[in-house]
């Protein structure tokens, strides 16, 4: 099968791999689509991934042969497949925080989505594969797990009914996150970024507000609109200190500061925050990370019913053969959202 294989920074090569072999409570997948997250950029750009390595998580395909013991699945079932499972019953699990679970954070599919072909482990075959049916899309189903992290995201920060939100980051992310935020009842949702194409799909997507933060003083902007207290929860959707403090700043007084950007692979200044702020100011800073079984389920079932609209995030479908385009094309930014890889 072909797969795209990474090397080094800007070194991604298109070879010929074995196909997995599907153990008895396992099943092989055909991957028709694999999104490509920012994430995959930055792995690929820092070098935080082992050279031989197949990236790619965002994924949905048909199911080409089921194990012995499998008995949920069968041969030609649309799937999406989420790539972590947690186990249940650790004290993380029983306490609502399944991404901190130790077998959470091993990855359950060999290889990476960029292949035509993909192993799912048993864990995840009993926990986290789901069908899709035939009206969705296999482009619009890799968009799920993304969806999930927003809603994890959104949990993690208790957005309330009534509440006013910033959204730092005009990413797909970002983008899913400005859909959601009604869904979680914000009053008033206000997207800061760095990108007119974007900016205006966002206010399509239910942006009460979208603010090129390069072209005006956004911090300023929201004060005017929140009477100038500041909004109550603000998400930083960027993997950025600099968007950090903005947050903090543009936040009220004893208001919430989720950090969603994932910093893990991405160079960045340290950060110094004055305690003060979680003191005097009860200013919250939280984290959110990945997405649980349950929250996949239900961005899978926001999708289906058209309550997030996948398909107006997917700009660019690539074959696989053209994987470097694909990449260079996420990482520009400009008049694209979503790309998606079809092995």
């Amino acid at each position: 099968m072909k797969a795209v294989v990474y090397y080094d920074t800007g070194d991604f090569r298109v070879e010929d791999v074995p196909i997995p072999r599907c153990g008895p409570e396992e099943v092989l997948v055909r991957v028709k689509a694999c999104g490509v997250c920012s994430t995959d950029i930055f792995k690929a750009k820092y070098r935080r991934v082992k050279p031989g390595s197949v990236l790619g998580h965002e994924i949905s395909g048909e199911v080409t042969d089921v194990g012995s013991g499998v008995n949920n699945l069968r041969v030609g079932d649309r799937i999406g497949v989420l790539h972590h499972a947690p186990c249940g019953s650790c004290h993380f699990c029983l306490s609502g925080q399944e991404t901190l679970c130790e077998q959470y954070r091993q990855l359950g599919i060999d290889p990476g989505g960029f292949a035509e072909y993909i192993r799912v482990m048993p864990e995840l075959v009993r926990k986290t594969v789901l069908k899709i049916p035939d009206d969705l899309s296999y482009e619009e189903a890799t968009m799920i797990e993304p969806t999930a992290c927003c809603i994890r995201g959104l949990s993690t920060c208790d957005l309330s009914a009534g509440d006013s939100l910033l959204i730092i980051g005009d990413g797909p992310m970002g983008l899913l996150h400005v859909q959601m935020a009604k869904y979680f009842g914000a009053s008033q949702v206000i997207l800061s970024g760095h990108h007119d194409f974007r900016l205006k799909t966002s206010k399509r997507l239910g942006a009460d507000h979208a603010l090129n933060s390069g072209k005006t003083n956004a911090e300023e902007r929201v004060k005017e609109l929140t009477e100038g207290r500041g909004v109550d929860v603000v998400v930083v959707a960027v993997a950025s200190t600099a968007a950090v403090h903005e947050g903090i700043r543009s936040a009220r007084e004893g208001g919430k500061i989720c950090l969603f950007g994932d910093f893990r692979d991405v160079p960045q200044p340290k950060m110094e925050v004055n305690p003060d702020l979680m003191i005097s100011h009860q200013k919250t800073l939280l984290g959110s990370w990945g997405c649980s079984p349950k929250d996949y389920q239900t961005a899978f079932k926001m999708i289906k019913t058209g309550r997030i609209r996948a398909k107006d995030l997917i700009t660019h479908a690539f074959p696989i053969e053209k994987f470097t385009e694909a990449l260079e094309l996420t990482e520009k930014r400009e008049e694209c959202l979503k790309v998606v890889v079809k092995p």
